[in-house]
């Protein structure tokens, strides 16, 4: 079938889960420069999820520019990660009231695993349908997930430790990762547009 309805679809939701996390950030209780820095760390939550969904939606965009045929396989598997994106919100704005707390900083360290393993495998479901296409062969996010999955590791581990918000830090160098290395080492075919 057809790509392009569920393309808009998939662009819809994304759109609106960056809108909803605007909407959780308090304004400040002053008009001043400390009333705003006194919510640096909901910005800074905000603008990590924010990145992150958009980095989604930019190689999803990659992706779709390229695929041919979609099957139902996809769009389940899709429909999984479009759930778990769904919630990226309400983590966002629980570490973002509670940025000095194990639990908070843990499970929007989980979303962000679950998240990226889930791309990950939408990509492969497509990749693996559009069998015949070959602008497609040869794209790997392998590398770049295990090295992912390692930082959240090392970011849980020293959050445990006593020092929850590496939590958040650790996940904007994933999503520098994520961003960057493809592009660096240019192990997938999606790194530009080649006009389109």
């Amino acid at each position: 079938m057809d790509s392009g309805r569920f393309e808009t679809f998939i662009d819809a939701i994304l759109a609106i889960m960056m809108t909803v996390m605007v909407l959780k950030i308090p304004q400040p209780e002053t008009m001043t420069f400390m009333g705003i820095w006194n919510l640096r760390v909901m910005y800074y939550a905000y603008f990590l999820s924010f990145i992150v969904l958009f980095s989604i939606w930019d190689h999803h965009r990659k992706l779709f520019n390229y695929l041919e045929h979609i099957n139902n396989n996809v769009i389940w598997m899709y429909s999984v990660l479009i759930f778990f994106i769904t919630l990226v919100p309400y983590f966002t704005s629980w570490v973002a009231h509670k940025p000095y707390d194990l639990l908070p900083e843990l499970m929007y360290g989980l979303i962000f695993v679950i998240v990226n393993i889930l791309f990950v495998l939408s990509t492969r479901v497509a990749i693996k349908h559009d069998v015949h296409n070959h602008e497609i062969n040869g794209i790997s996010y392998k590398e770049v997930l295990v090295l992912n999955i390692v930082l959240f590791a090392m970011g849980a581990i020293v959050a445990v430790m006593g020092c929850p918000v590496a939590m958040m830090v650790l996940c904007l160098i994933t999503v520098v990762t994520w961003n960057v290395i493809p592009y660096i080492e240019k192990t997938y075919v999606l790194g530009d547009d080649n006009g389109k």
